[in-house]
């Protein structure tokens, strides 16, 4: 099994713990010979050896054989390469050769799970490019794979500074390398970052909901539309605005809400109905209504990277995309308002549609907030959704050049949760965390316009790969619940969460400057366990630990850092 190890090899042998309660006898002289590891004193020699079962007694051979990499056993969960494979919620198959003979493979193979086994022995034959997997559940999903660095090799070399002191290869960064032969680039840099400085600009107020200046952003995208040349989603003699009113709670009276939807119409008669959704949000909080932090009322939010980046790039790819060949199927270009106000738009055109109903709908992907990407690997929200998403978007990652992180969970309260809940496979792409999320703060100076054209190119590889699929997309997510909007927490800690993180608890990406976390001394790495004796396994349990708090309350926060056990006390603020 894995790659660069060359890991298959003839007749492995299989290592079992003796003291395992689901141990059979050996098949001896069947096509594997089973052995136990109270039979043996070295590593047999041969073929492969495979390490099965979480504890084993050939453990401080394969420790020895991954010490040049960046692995951690911790009991309960293995950190590999920076993610954490939990012991109870995860199958892991790790390799590397021998430290007695390079020839040889060691592979552990370790699960919890039984059920996971027979989708494990169906799998793991087309992994064999791979240094180490993860996996999850009963099917089983696939979370993380990898290949190990190249060490001792006689190409590497070793670079030490003037001081004798060694570089860790980790830190160094190479300068991208350029194709010999570039094709041209379609998407505009500087046209996306014209519709953020429109929509951002601190005359639009915001874009607050009920405002004449979101009302003015709606004819910007519709003109865009037009002008782009994609029909109305009602044929071409409609409109691009969809309209209707309705009461907002927190608003006075009735709110008219406008969503912005144009199409590029499939070609395909045998799939007449069928859509592809790319959909943006394009309203934000105005001067802070229905999220705004203490200290931040009545200033304006400009909403640059939430939302205004996710707008310019659906409006980049519409220009580009129309001027292509028609696609197999029809592709609906949507921009959603009150995405703020708990999905309003998106939840009302699935409701609404009628010439693309949802249950005809082939795909959801969302852009929200993904004009900071810098040199990040771009996330995808909730590649959990359906079997074939962390192939597309592996795929489409390696033809655009761009790194991608698949997301298995869905994080979001944003519009592809409408879509998830309206039976359609879909996802957020997501440029990361940042301090200045429904701040005062996010301004146009911060957006990266490279970055956005990276983003714009994954998107047009999956949406063109959607548009022509022939199969639908196999949904496997069945309680894909997501973090719950925050709106309505009254209190702030200032961590930024590491949405990639696959472990037990909440790792943290950063904090905010001057925020009670920072003076808890918490920083980027450290995982947070429990707050108040309540154990925290992930993003929820945080969000809903928060919510119960009321500003200056006292907390204790237990967390991890570098495997050590830690506890420190704060005070949480108004948001």
């Amino acid at each position: 099994v894995v790659g660069r190890q060359g890991l298959i090899q003839r007749r492995p042998v299989p290592v079992v713990p003796a003291q395992d309660p689901h141990r059979t006898p050996a098949r001896q002289g069947a096509v594997l010979e089973v052995r136990y590891d109270d039979e043996l004193d070295a590593l047999p020699g041969g073929g492969a050896v495979w390490r099965l079962g979480w504890d084993n007694r050939l453990r401080p051979a394969l420790d020895q054989a991954l010490a040049a990499y960046d692995f951690a056993d911790r009991g309960q969960t293995v950190s590999i390469s920076g993610t954490a494979l939990h012991r109870g919620r995860h199958a892991l198959v790790v390799a590397a050769r021998s430290p007695e003979d390079p020839d040889q493979a060691l592979v552990w193979l370790a699960t919890e799970n039984p059920g996971a086994l027979p989708g494990l022995a169906r799998k793991l034959p087309h992994y064999g490019r791979y240094s180490y997997l993860g996996f999850q559940g009963d099917e089983p999903v696939n979370v993380l794979k990898g290949q190990w660095p190249v060490v001792d090799s006689p190409l590497s070399v070793t670079v030490v500074q003037a001081d004798g002191v060694e570089i860790d290869a980790r830190r160094v960064r190479l300068a991208p390398r350029r194709p010999l032969v570039a094709p041209p680039q379609p998407f505009s840099a500087e046209r996306m970052r014209g519709d953020i400085a429109f929509l951002a600009d601190p005359a639009m107020v915001g874009r607050g909901l009920g405002s004449a200046a979101l009302e003015r952003a709606a004819d910007h995208i519709a003109e865009a539309f037009r002008t782009a040349g994609l029909q109305p989603l009602d044929g071409p003699s409609g409109d691009y605005l969809q309209s209707w009113t309705t009461r907002v709670p927190g608003l006075p009276g009735e709110v008219r809400l406008t969503n912005v939807l144009g199409v590029i119409p499939g070609a395909d008669p045998d799939r007449s109905g069928q859509s592809v959704v790319v959909g943006a949000h394009y309203d934000h909080l105005g001067r802070g209504w229905p999220d705004v932090h203490a200290g931040d009322e009545g200033r304006v939010h400009p909403g640059a990277d939430d939302n205004a980046s996710g707008v310019a790039v659906l409006l980049e790819l519409a220009r580009v995309l129309v001027r292509g060949p028609r696609p197999g199927r029809s592709i609906v270009f949507a921009a959603f308002s009150a995405e703020e106000a708990g999905r309003l738009g998106s939840r009302h055109y699935l409701k609404a549609a009628r010439a693309y109903p949802p249950d005809r709908i082939m795909a959801m992907v969302n852009l929200d907030t993904v004009g900071r990407l810098g040199e990040r690997p771009l996330l995808v929200l909730g590649t959990g959704s359906a079997r074939e998403w962390g192939h597309i978007f592996r795929g489409a990652g390696h033809v655009a050049g761009v790194r991608l992180k698949n997301v298995a969970d869905d994080f979001g309260a944003s519009d592809q949760r409408s879509f998830l809940d309206a039976g359609v496979a879909a996802v957020q792409l997501f440029s990361g965390p940042h301090p200045d999320y429904h701040r005062p703060t996010d301004t146009l100076d911060k957006i990266d316009a490279q970055g956005l054209v990276r983003v714009a190119a994954v998107l047009k590889e999956v949406v063109e790969y959607l548009a022509s699929r022939p199969e639908p997309l196999t949904r496997t997510d069945t309680q894909m619940g997501g973090v719950r909007n925050t709106q309505g927490r009254r209190v702030a800690l200032g961590t930024v969460p590491d949405f990639t993180y696959a472990g037990e608890g909440v790792r943290l990406a950063g904090v905010a400057a001057g925020s009670p976390a920072q003076r808890a001394g918490l920083k980027a790495g450290d995982v947070i366990k429990a707050i108040d004796g309540h154990g925290i396994s992930g993003l929820r349990d945080l969000s809903d630990r928060l919510r119960d708090l009321s500003p200056g309350d006292e907390v204790s926060i237990r967390f991890l850092r570098e495997a050590e056990s830690h506890t420190v006390r704060t005070r949480v603020v108004a948001r």
